[in-house]
This record gives C-alpha cells, sequence and structure tokens, in this order.
C-alpha cells in the first residue's frame, strides 16, 4: 500500500493504469483509501478495526461517487463506529429491508472480487461474460429468491448458441453466489451440485514440426520486439503473461529471475536462457534497454507489451493453424521435451508448473532444490532440437523417415 496521501480529483483524474493493483490512503477521510487496478478502475473503500478484527467496506468506483461524497460516507460510518456499531453489520441490517438483486450484486462483485483477485486479463472476460447475466430477466430478481431452475433454465439457453460459454458462465455464477454468501446477501448458492450442461473436448495441441518451424516463420514477420518475445515463448515455455513483463532488472549471468509477483503461481522462478535467448533479448537492446521493460510498448515506452489477439489471428493465418492460441506453445516445449526424454519433473521445473514438478503434492516436502543445472541441460537439449526444426532440418529428416 502507498502512504498516505491527500487525494485530489486532479490526482486521481490523472492517475495511470499501474502494472499491479494498488492502494493509496487518503489523509483527510481516515480509513478511506483509493484502489487502482491494471484495467484503470479506480474505487474507493473503507478500512477500519472493530473488536480486535480488520474490516473492509466497498463505497463504490470513482465516478460515480465522488471524492467528495465518498468522504462524507467514510465521516458517516466513523459515526457509527464512535457509537460502537459496526459499518458492516449495519449494510447487512439494510439489506434485509431492501434485498439487494442480481443485477446489483455483479456491479459490486465486479468492483470488489474480480478487481482484487483477478488478473488484468481475466477481468476483463469476467467483464464481459457477466454482461450477459444483466441482460437477462434473471438480473431483476432479488438474491436470495433466485432459484436452481432458474438458474438452469438461463444457463441451457445460453447453452443453445454457445454451449462453452454456458459453462463459463456457470463457473463465473457459481464464484459469485459463494462470494455474495459470504458479503451476507444470500444463504444458499443455487449451482451447487449442479453439473455443466455440456462436456468440452480437449483441444487437440500437438503439433508436428513442420507446423512448429510454420510457426516459427510466421513469428519471422512480426515487429520487434514482439518478433522476439514470440521467440522467446518457443524457447523458454514460459507463460505469455510473465515474458511481457520481463524487465532489464531481472535478468543476470545468463538466467532470467521472475519475482513472485509477477508469476501465476505467486511462487519466484529462475529461467536459464540459452545462446538463441540471450540474442533474442539483445536485439531489443536498442529499442528498449534504457527503460524497464525488455518488450516495452513501442506505443507506450514505459508499459510492457499487453495485446496479443491480433498477432494470434496472424499467425493462424500465416501458419495455416486456424485453432492456434499463443498458449499452445508452451505445450508445445513440454511435449517437445519429454518427448526429447527429459523427465517431468525437469520440465516442471522449467516451466515452473505445479503438476509437472510434484509441488503440489507430498513429494514437493522433500524436492527443495531449484535444479538449475537439470533445467540449464534441458533448455540447451531444446535449444538444439528447435534449431533443427525452425531451419528444416528436422523436418526433412522426418520426411525421409517416412518415405
Amino acid at each position: 500500500m502507498a502512504e498516505k496521501r491527500t487525494l485530489t480529483d486532479a490526482y486521481i483524474k490523472n492517475l495511470e493504469a499501474p502494472e499491479k493493483r494498488f492502494e493509496i490512503p487518503d489523509k483527510i477521510a481516515l480509513g478511506m483509501v483509493l484502489r487502482v487496478t491494471p484495467t484503470g478502475n479506480k474505487s474507493f473503500a473503507f478500512r477500519y478495526w472493530y473488536s480486535g478484527t480488520s474490516r473492509q467496506r466497498t463505497i463504490g468506483r470513482y465516478g460515480e461517487y465522488s471524492l467528495a461524497e465518498a468522504r462524507a460516507i467514510v465521516n458517516d460510518w466513523r459515526k457509527l463506529l464512535d457509537d460502537g456499531l459496526d459499518p458492516m453489520a449495519e449494510k447487512n441490517k439494510q439489506k434485509e429491508h431492501s434485498p439487494i438483486t442480481l443485477k446489483e450484486y455483479v456491479e459490486i462483485f465486479k468492483n470488489d472480487y474480480v478487481q482484487r483477485r483477478l488478473k488484468a486479463s481475466t477481468q476483463k472476460t469476467y467483464s464481459s461474460r457477466l454482461n450477459k447475466v444483466t441482460e437477462s430477466k434473471l438480473s431483476r430478481m432479488p438474491l436470495e429468491d433466485i432459484s436452481r431452475s432458474q438458474v438452469r433454465s438461463f444457463l441451457k439457453s445460453e447453452s443453445k448458441a454457445h454451449p462453452t460459454n454456458a459453462n463459463r458462465l456457470h463457473s463465473i455464477l457459481s464464484k459469485l453466489f459463494n462470494e455474495a454468501i459470504e458479503d451476507g446477501y444470500m444463504t444458499k448458492n443455487p449451482l451447487i451440485g449442479m453439473e455443466k450442461l455440456t462436456q468440452e473436448r480437449p483441444r487437440d495441441v500437438s503439433y508436428s514440426n513442420k507446423q512448429i518451424k510454420a510457426i516459427w516463420e510466421a513469428i519471422e514477420t512480426e515487429w520487434k520486439p514482439l518478433r522476439s518475445l514470440l521467440k522467446i515463448l518457443l524457447i523458454t515455455g514460459q507463460r505469455v503473461g510473465e515474458t511481457s513483463q520481463m524487465k532489464w532488472s531481472d535478468l543476470q549471468d545468463n538466467v532470467w529471475r521472475i519475482p513472485s509477483t509477477d508469476t501465476k503461481n505467486k511462487s519466484a522462478h529462475v529461467v536459464p536462457l540459452s545462446n538463441l535467448a540471450l540474442r533474442e533479448i539483445e536485439a531489443v537492446r536498442a529499442i528498449s534497454g534504457a527503460g524497464t521493460f525488455v518488450f516495452a510498448s513501442l506505443q507506450k515506452p514505459d508499459h510492457h507489451i499487453k495485446d496479443f489477439a491480433h498477432v494470434t489471428e496472424r499467425i493462424r493465418k500465416k501458419a495455416e493453424l486456424p485453432e492456434f492460441r499463443l498458449h499452445d506453445i508452451r505445450h508445445i516445449v513440454a511435449t517437445k521435451m519429454i518427448e526429447l526424454g527429459i523427465e517431468f519433473i525437469h520440465v516442471g521445473k522449467v516451466l515452473n508448473h505445479k503438476g509437472l514438478s510434484a509441488s503440489n503434492s507430498i513429494t514437493s516436502r522433500y524436492i527443495n532444490s531449484d535444479m538449475h543445472v537439470q533445467k540449464v541441460n534441458a533448455m540447451n537439449t531444446w535449444e538444439s532440437k528447435l534449431i533443427r526444426i525452425t531451419s528444416g532440418l528436422e523436418v526433412i529428416s522426418n520426411n525421409r523417415a517416412g518415405s
């Protein structure tokens, strides 16, 4: 949390979307904080102690509430505390007299849970899918009155045209109802025990050497530093979100140290960099070397590259792979490493994948080593294979073997 400051409208309006969600306490209204998320959302909340417990009550978005209104609300809540009353308990009493609708709670869920718990990219997906909910008849009903059959009817209607989206909505609504229970708006989740309407078939993410070569060649046509970023994905097998945030300060002695704050599983990760990876990183130093990020945005040099929807579509067309997704590159690296005889646990350590590296099992108690030597060997073995594939040697070899 940042230091306290006297918030002003001018200051709040000029705040740019940060890389990480942060909060700024207000000097004027004791306990009030301004929350700013990577999506640019700005909202007010009230932090306080009651009966020895730290509590928080959301006020609302900046814009829906002015700075002066938010401060006035906090002052009212502080008066409740002075009278020995808990602002959250008083809020729950109000709910009993005026039941909240699903549509109203969706907005609370977006401003609180979605911003607090999810990454910026996931926030957009959640918000987009929740718009389906707010457009439905179901959204006008009080939360506590929503029945299992009504939710199922809504999901059935959605599944007729968009079966996969219906499954995603099922998961999101389940989280929303659980959060509403925690907030005291309802007592039972109508989705508990309900199976999803559609059985999804897992995508086939296996790629031939010829297809991998086609992906590499499609990447070669992209602009720098995006081209190098994409190549690093295929060289190292790391996540696109983590790779895009690579900082020059994270690079030292031929390794890339990813801090726990930047990883999906909140576990710090060390990635050995092969010669091919180091060459790609050096290739962009003239472009972004003076800034923070290795793969800096050309439009906003103080930000890293974030939008990958368009490049994914371009790779699909150029490589003639209509189902291709950027995350498939991670599958490619994992699969090829295993085919090369690299042990599962070493692949998992390279990719910082808990399932493969046994980090989520009892085995992890006895495996405290980062296995750096094994990771270096795995990276070098995969680099040699990748060079053969992208140069065409492996494709030629496969064709001869099949002839």
